[in-house]
């Protein structure tokens, strides 16, 4: 009777495990076109080259995840002096910090809209951010936007052109996606 026991309690422990860790996720592909807009006070630009995993599911925000790459030479301002001077030494220096890199801590559902805190790495400095985003599951698009204080990540640019630039940067995100297709 003893051993009967264990045994059954031994099937609803591995049972509960089983049913605790087997869920369905949605893991989205991030549209290959798709470009990240920025503006700061003088300059409005966006960068491509946005790549990564996305697992979301609005109802399953316990289990999303979010590990994004930018190619920060990606960089377009219209103009071909501005994007080489962003990407100097001054600036984004991408030469030694190729990539832009946001991985996800945490998603928590507010009154208007999701916000992910998570791990933003610009420049070579790793800072927690909190960024609202609302998702339409009709058409599998994440928007939203935050600002990015430059001078906290490293990027103080150089001489009088910095003062125009302003600190803070606004990003702003309209990311088209789908269903990744077994």
């Amino acid at each position: 009777m003893k051993n009967k026991s264990i045994s059954l309690l031994l099937v609803l422990v591995t049972l509960t495990t089983f049913a605790t860790v087997n869920y369905v996720i949605s893991e989205r592909t991030i549209d290959e076109t798709y470009t990240l807009k920025f503006s700061t006070r003088s300059t409005d630009g966006t960068f491509s080259g946005l790549a990564g995993t996305v697992n979301f599911s609005p109802d399953q925000l316990e289990t999303a995840f979010i590990d994004i790459s930018i190619d920060a030479n990606s960089i377009k301002t219209g103009n071909k002096k501005k994007d080489e001077h962003a990407n100097s030494p001054d600036w984004l220096d991408t030469k030694k910090y190729p990539k832009i890199l946001f991985v996800s801590k945490s998603f928590k559902q507010t009154d208007d809209a999701v916000v992910v805190t998570g791990d933003l790495t610009l420049h070579g400095v790793t800072k927690t951010v909190d960024i609202p985003f609302t998702f339409s599951a009709d058409s599998g698009t994440f928007a939203g936007s935050f600002i990015v204080n430059r001078s906290e990540y490293g990027i103080t640019g150089a001489g009088m052109k910095a003062n125009f630039v302003g600190e803070e940067i606004e990003v702003t995100f309209n990311i088209p996606t789908s269903l990744k297709s077994e």
